[in-house]
């Protein structure tokens, strides 16, 4: 059911091992989740924030639940829950009540993160209500509003990963592509839960030409994706274009991938632009 009507909502976003601390370790005073340090090789390491207790108390709350997300540096640290469509959280919070803001649901077509198993691609959608609403981004705004953050240069140097807790483990994300986008995207769109080779081919080499900065992170075919994303009003208010998506990208980092202190990129001089 690739084309379903829930994948064009006008404005809805579209959105490891654990390491040990060590004397070494330098951690990031004005938000403690966020910190590694340099082993003896000289490699670092990161400390990725498990939020297991978190995720089992809203889990009680609302079997919906299904992972914790954070990304370091903002108010971004909340439950993600799915339901049968993506229609059903879209204005209501992760415990099921009416939130106009919504909360951060994971695409229906999405496995549910259960036992390390992720979907090649793993969608989690968000609002991004804008200041005033539905006229300007606000990347101090509630929700995906503060994944607008990566449209600065130098948050987004600074926050190389996202974090994704699951009821078993604590993950980390690469990030790899930070872009403007149509809702749906050509030639393959960026919001399908699987692919085949070709296409996944295809869509990485895409994201990379839209990103608003080349990163050294490159995605290979055998990766899990992460794909947050939400509304913008970069190209004009919601009333007059409500297609216009921001979206974040990231990899499953796996045993034995290399991390680093902060993204390694440079900034696109031409990205890829949308087309409306």
């Amino acid at each position: 059911m690739r084309a379903s009507a829930a994948r064009v909502l006008a404005c809805v976003i579209a959105l490891s091992v654990l390491l040990p601390f060590s004397s070494c370790k330098r951690t990031n005073t004005d938000n403690p989740s966020a910190s590694g340090y340099y082993d003896e090789s000289g490699s670092y390491q990161i400390s990725i924030p498990d939020r297991k207790p978190q995720l089992a108390e809203l889990e009680k709350k609302n079997p919906d639940a299904v992972a914790w997300l954070h990304i370091p540096d903002t108010d971004i640290d909340e439950g993600v829950v799915q339901a049968g469509d993506n229609e059903y959280y879209l204005r209501k919070n992760v415990y099921g009540d009416y939130a106009y803001e919504g909360c951060f649901f994971l695409d229906y077509e999405c496995l549910p993160m259960e036992n390390g198993l992720f979907s090649r691609n793993s969608i989690i959608y968000g609002h991004n209500l804008g200041s005033p609403m539905g006229v300007k981004d606000d990347p101090n705004g509630a929700k995906f509003a503060q994944l607008l953050k990566f449209a600065n240069e130098e948050f987004a140097k600074k926050t190389p990963y996202i974090f994704i807790t699951t009821e078993k483990n604590a993950y980390a994300f690469e990030i790899f592509a930070a872009f403007y986008c149509e809702a749906e995207t050509v030639p393959v769109p960026y919001h399908y839960a699987d692919y085949s080779d070709d296409e996944f081919t295809q869509l990485m080499h895409d994201v990379q030409d839209r990103s608003e900065y080349i990163y050294q992170a490159q995605p290979g075919n055998g990766d899990n994706i992460l794909t947050l994303s939400t509304c913008t009003y970069k190209f004009g208010t919601y009333s007059q274009n409500p297609n216009q998506r921001f979206v974040v990208m990231a990899r499953l980092m796996r045993e034995g991938d290399t991390y680093q202190e902060s993204a390694q990129f440079e900034k696109n001089p031409n990205p890829k632009p949308p087309n409306f």
